[in-house]
């Protein structure tokens, strides 16, 4: 029995917690998440990693963390999901292998928003601050970015 046992704990051991962990489905998630899926790494993605760079501040303020997915296997983060995690996030979140989907995820673990190739920052930033945990977050700090 106890062979068993540390048979199906190793095996446990063996799939990804991060994908089966992200977003946590839990009441607290230490960040929010955007998850970008693409079918290749096109424009639309170069154009995404760009304006994550240029909303780079923002994001940070805002506890947003990105993900991007494609079909032809770029990841950013790389390596930070196995193709076991990448399938299991595309039937949760229900993407289409052939489109451009972006996620913003809350941290409750909740599916805030989802749009498709082009972000419109202005109001993902203030869809976010309209949230009331972040406008828990505001009244204890002022934003540290401005132009």
């Amino acid at each position: 029995m106890k062979v068993i046992n540390c048979c199906l704990y190793s095996a446990l051991l063996l799939f990804s917690v991060a994908s089966f962990s992200y977003p946590a489905d839990s009441l607290h998630w230490n960040h929010r998440s955007i998850l970008f899926f693409a079918p290749e790494k096109d424009h639309y993605v170069q154009e995404f990693i760009k304006q994550t760079l240029m909303n780079g501040c923002q994001l940070q303020e805002r506890d947003i963390k990105t993900v991007i997915i494609t079909r032809d296997g770029f990841n950013q983060p790389a390596n930070f999901f196995s193709a076991d995690d990448i399938r299991y996030l595309e039937q949760k979140y229900n993407i289409a292998t052939d489109t451009h989907t972006a996620i913003l995820i809350g941290k409750d673990g909740l599916e805030k928003y989802r749009w498709g190739e082009e972000t419109n920052w202005n109001y993902l930033t203030e869809l976010v601050d309209s949230m009331p945990l972040r406008q828990k977050e505001m009244s204890f700090r002022q934003s540290r970015c401005s132009i």
